[in-house]
């Protein structure tokens, strides 16, 4: 009986030193998860403004901060709701792009940085065309044209 107690004993004592180990080891941290990462806005006319919001969520454990917002041209500005989100609360950023002296395919990238210890530095994209103020009218007919059937 004795050595059956001496085991339970051991066992137990095993199992306390296991288990307060996996939890030192457990670390509170912020996770940023973004959806989408791309926005395609398509085909817009030169001079244009277009809007898109990405959201952001915070999946971890711990305080996500947003540090720092931008865009990869003067052409795009970039701005998050809140800069500080808690354990499962998310955010809207709008991202607005201005067509103004742009035309044809416009790919830029928009970058947020987070205290995420695994993923500082998100990059999302923003893609579509644009085209030329003179051109659209010939575009648009274009269009119609090779929209339109014969019944």
């Amino acid at each position: 009986m004795k050595t059956f107690r001496i085991k339970i004993l051991i066992l137990a004592q095993f199992v306390f030193v296991f288990t307060s180990l996996n939890f030192a080891q457990i670390k509170l941290e912020p996770k940023a998860v973004v959806k989408p990462m791309a926005y395609d806005f398509g085909d817009i006319i030169q001079d244009s403004v277009v809007t898109t919001i990405f959201v952001i969520t915070n999946a971890g454990s711990d305080l996500l901060k947003i540090t720092k917002v931008w865009a990869s041209c003067g052409c795009t500005a970039v701005m998050p709701a809140k800069n500080e989100l808690k354990p499962g609360e998310s955010t809207d950023i709008k991202v607005t792009f201005n067509s103004k002296g742009k035309s044809e395919k416009q790919n830029k990238i928009i970058s947020i940085e987070t205290n995420d210890p695994k993923n500082s530095t998100i990059k999302l994209s923003l893609t579509g065309n644009v085209i030329k103020k003179e051109s659209s009218s010939n575009e648009i007919e274009k269009s119609k044209i090779e929209n339109f059937k014969i019944n």
